[in-house]
């Protein structure tokens, strides 16, 4: 009777733990690649790319994505805007391009063991400014401004693996870009029409 509740009791056990197994991988994020996009050609002798961003504190883990947030900016410059040539000059500022590791409270003792708790929230911010500007040479001269920040966050299992939790960072990176792709667009498109070539 003993050896069948030891039994039982492993098996119990057995089936505690699987549940508590690492969550199924994460797929792998697409690349952060702005080729299927048309470029924006813009009357400009150069379009340079200044990265402004510093990043303070520990908590700062942008580093460990294989592209992190800034790299994912000039990339998006190289590939999106093309000079035409002209006496104009285009600027494209990086003011934020970070992903903060937040600490989420999770559960101790028993219970924490056969629980698997979202340890950590990354929180990723991207801000772009960019300027442009053409010399009055006795046609009138212009200037303008366009700026965008997104954000995205996502929270991981205290469990996950190193290559998800790499993956997590590429995909928040993607996510952002995503969405700033889309918004630098309309915006240079808007705040910067002088400079856009039909």
């Amino acid at each position: 009777m003993l050896s069948r509740r030891l039994v039982l009791a492993a098996g119990t056990a057995t089936l505690l733990l699987a549940a508590c197994q690492s969550t199924p991988p994460r797929p792998a994020p697409r690349p952060v690649d702005f080729s299927n996009f048309g470029p924006i050609v813009l009357n400009a002798g150069s379009i340079d790319v200044v990265d402004a961003y510093r990043p303070m504190g520990a908590k700062h883990v942008e580093g460990r994505s294989a592209v992190p947030p800034a790299e994912a900016v000039r990339r998006w410059a190289a590939e999106r805007l093309q000079a035409a040539g002209g006496t104009g000059r285009v600027r494209v500022t990086i003011r934020d391009a970070s992903i903060v590791e937040v600490a989420l409270p999770t559960k101790k003792g028993i219970t924490g063991y056969f629980s698997n708790d979202q340890a950590q929230r990354y929180d990723g911010r991207i801000e772009v400014e960019i300027a442009g500007e053409v010399p009055d040479t006795g046609n009138g001269g212009f200037r303008g401004v366009t700026r965008s920040t997104v954000t995205h966050s996502t929270t991981v299992a205290e469990n996950i693996s190193l290559a998800d939790r790499e993956a997590t960072f590429l995909e928040i990176t993607r996510r952002m870009m995503d969405d700033l792709n889309a918004r630098l667009d309309a915006g240079i498109r808007k705040d910067l029409a002088p400079m856009v070539r039909r």
